[in-house]
């Protein structure tokens, strides 16, 4: 089974080839509906605003993790 989900499943093109690709292997294939293919870039982007309001920054050396808070309140 493959899943194609977030903001990425919007595109028709990569559903199609995904598709194509899955029964071409036999493999079960889904994505949600258009309207729930959303992403939180805006989200992020507006979170980012608000902490860089309140002075809270990162380092360049910040690295990539999803189970990082967006920042510490404490840091305040």
């Amino acid at each position: 089974n493959l899943v194609l989900a977030g903001g990425v499943a919007a595109n028709s093109y990569l559903r199609q080839k995904l598709s194509e690709a899955c029964i071409k292997e036999g493999i079960n294939f889904g994505y949600p509906r258009i309207t729930y293919c959303t992403d939180n870039a805006a989200m992020i982007g507006a979170a980012a605003y608000y902490a860089y309001q309140k002075g809270i920054t990162a380092p360049l050396t910040l690295n990539a993790a999803s189970v990082l808070p967006l920042y510490n309140e404490q840091s305040e």
